[in-house]
């Protein structure tokens, strides 16, 4: 994982304003006023607008005069001028400009046309586009970003593998020495990964590759063409969701290297994926830690971002509350650099309230806070892994997106997650399929939580020989209804109580797990009429310190749950755990620690408040001083008290103002007795 966090960063507010704002005299003053009013950092204006997604050169380099004269006054006012441009392989299907229909256009698995997106092996896009890439570069910017479009993928067929055109398979065959055609291709990536042959695999492998290498040897094309005019030039690139990003098999390190400029090594990667509103607040949530998890994937220098978007783009699609909560989980989370397409290039910013304004420029002083206290601490938590190899991404599913839902449902329950750092590491069935040995079992090693179905074919592959966990295949469905909780250390308001399954919690149905000597079964799984159907969560340290569990992951946020999984953790890391939030949902911690001190970011999802809340740390350490980090950026004494918890540890209890609000956050520095 990229170590941003880990060292001293500057908050950067870096706006994205469309063109229409450039054009416009009045959008533009407007804007800038917002600008300086927010503190920021950085202009980063679009190159075109929502017309022919490739507009012929001549009209591009008449605008250049325009860019000039307004990036004068970002320069004039202390900001960084910056290009995004816009299009580069077509974002959606549109009709194309006249002179772009020489293009070969990108073509999907069924034959269908991409109009207006063409194929990134196509000469004369690669001219055009080295041309059009160059006017820009020119121009006094410190930076020029290649927009999300930079993809295979996801247009106006979003499951569609891309692409299939006659230039694209002649360049595969070429490389392979065999020919093959769309649907074979097609077909070979769809199928379940292990029903592959060692060829079929080898061709997913092959094409995955091929598509990765197209689009490094277009990166380098664009970094050359825009060093050549301007040496001082850094590249950047924006990415799409985590989901596509996997599913299609890119290798974002390959992708940073080809982007770094002799004098600007270290290029600027915007993690995608956005949440554009704030309609569904737990989703902003959800989108967050999948950013989180892309960032993991990265590990080569470079300098990491986060897209933060409102849709549609004029006032009222996201709140100043719900904004300022987004960003500052992503600043805690993982990286400082906030790229905001938040400023209206229609109807202009006219933010009748000014609550942006309000909330945005003082909220820089508490991030900056926030930034410094992260410095030289490490992240802790639980997560999923996730591959940055296109080879490992090849021997997963590749029918749908893969799924981050376990990720979600431990924030959900108040359990933090560290992609990249994880301990322990979550294995389900796509993990279990597509690593090596030896990496599962250094995972292993440190303590794993491991579906039933991702356990049983661990143990067809060899890997757990000797572990008193089994599990067969076997048939539950239609009958599962409760778990009963029956740890020996369960509360009494839940042992050998139900917690209610059904449909609406779902389970991996088809595996029944049973124990031997030298595990503990924490559950069972009872029938509508009474009857056992299988063990339900089960431990052991034998040969790995392990929990095997019967749920999918989907829709934990349920109290009983919230206690099991809490205590899987602290059993898988011996009683050494990050803060977990007790019985509040939506209320998701953040955890970074050194030596002697802790740094806990709580944000609540939720629309709920508390007039306390608790948390539950697994520590043999003493706490010794509690600070709670003011809006106006300053360590105050939290209103907090700790006792000892009946499960070992403490139990933090915050009180009054220390409880984060709904649709709110606080962070908190914890210091540990020498």
């Amino acid at each position: 994982m990229n170590d941003i966090g880990i060292k001293p960063e500057k908050v950067q507010y870096i706006l994205r304003p469309l063109f229409t704002i450039l054009q416009d005299e009045t959008l533009w003053n407007s804007f800038m006023e917002y600008a300086k009013n927010i503190r920021a950092d950085t202009v980063m204006a679009f190159s075109t607008h929502l017309e022919a997604n490739h507009p012929d050169v001549q009209s591009l380099r008449e605008r250049l005069p325009l860019f000039a004269k307004r990036f004068a006054e970002v320069r004039a006012a202390g900001m960084s001028p910056m290009i995004n441009y816009y299009v580069t392989l077509g974002h959606s299907n549109m009709l194309p400009a006249e002179h772009a229909r020489t293009f070969t256009e990108m073509v999907d698995e069924t034959g269908r046309v991409e109009s207006g997106c063409p194929c990134p092996l196509c000469p004369e896009l690669r001219q055009y586009m080295v041309e059009a890439y160059k006017l820009f570069a020119s121009l006094d910017v410190d930076a020029l970003w290649i927009d999300d479009d930079f993809r295979l993928f996801g247009r106006a067929v979003t499951h569609s593998f891309l692409c299939f055109c006659d230039r694209h398979l002649a360049a595969f065959a070429q490389r392979t020495g065999t020919v093959y055609g769309r649907e074979e291709i097609q077909a070979a990536l769809l199928m379940e990964p292990s029903s592959c042959t060692a060829a079929e695999m080898q061709l997913r492998r092959d094409w995955r590759a091929f598509q990765e290498d197209v689009l490094v040897e277009l990166c380098l094309l664009l970094r050359e063409a825009c060093e050549s005019v301007n040496p001082n030039i850094n590249m950047g690139l924006m990415t799409n969701t985590i989901e596509m990003m996997l599913r299609h098999g890119r290798h974002l390190d390959a992708e940073v290297r080809a982007l770094r400029t002799k004098n600007r090594p270290e290029p600027h990667i915007r993690i995608g994926g956005a949440n554009y509103t704030d309609e569904d607040l737990p989703g902003i949530l959800d989108r967050c830690v999948t950013f989180d998890a892309l960032a993991s994937m990265i590990t080569e220098s470079c300098q990491i971002s986060s897209e933060i978007e409102q849709f549609p783009w004029t006032i009222g699609g996201k709140s100043a509350r719900g904004l300022s909560l987004e960003l500052y989980l992503l600043t805690v989370s993982f990286s400082p650099r906030l790229t905001l397409s938040i400023n209206d290039g229609f109807l202009g910013f006219y933010d009748v309230s000014g609550s942006y304004q309000k909330t945005l420029g003082p909220l820089k002083d508490y991030l900056q806070a926030v930034t410094d206290a992260l410095s030289g601490k490490e992240r802790r938590g639980a997560s999923l892994p996730f591959p940055s190899d296109p080879d490992v991404t090849a021997g997963m599913n590749l029918s749908d997106g893969p799924s981050m839902r376990m990720n979600h449902s431990l924030t959900r329950i108040g359990i933090p997650v560290s992609p990249g750092t994880q301990t322990p590491t979550l294995i389900t069935m796509k993990e279990a399929i597509a690593y090596t040995e030896e990496t599962i079992t250094a995972w292993l090693e440190k303590g794993a939580v491991i579906t039933s179905e991702a356990y049983y074919h661990l143990c067809e592959r060899g890997i757990l020989p000797n572990s008193p966990i089994r599990v067969e295949k076997g048939d539950m469905s239609h009958r599962t209804t409760f778990e009963r909780i029956t740890a020996s250390q369960a509360p009494d308001w839940l042992r050998n109580k139900d917690v209610i399954s059904w449909v609406y919690l779902p389970m991996h149905t088809g595996y029944i797990i049973s124990a031997d000597e030298g595990a503990e079964v924490w559950s069972s799984i009872y029938d509508n009429l009474g009857e056992m159907q299988s063990l339900g969560v089960v431990v052991t340290r034998e040969p790995y310190p392990m929990a095997v569990v019967p749920h999918t992951g989907n829709l934990l946020k349920e109290t009983g749950r919230q206690w099991l999984y809490q205590q899987i953790m602290s059993y898988l890391t011996n009683g050494e755990h990050p803060a977990m939030v007790e019985f509040g949902v939506n209320i998701y911690p953040v955890w970074w620690e050194d030596e002697t001190e802790a740094l806990l970011g709580l944000t609540n999802f939720s629309m709920e408040t508390y007039p306390s809340l608790s948390l539950w740390i697994p520590t043999r350490r003493e706490l010794a001083k509690v600070e709670q980090l003011s809006r106006d950026g300053l360590w105050i004494e939290a209103n907090t008290s700790v006792t000892v918890h009946p499960d070992g540890g403490l139990r933090l209890t915050l009180q009054g103002g220390s409880v984060p609000n709904h649709a709110s956050f606080e962070t908190f520095r914890l210091t540990f007795s020498a």
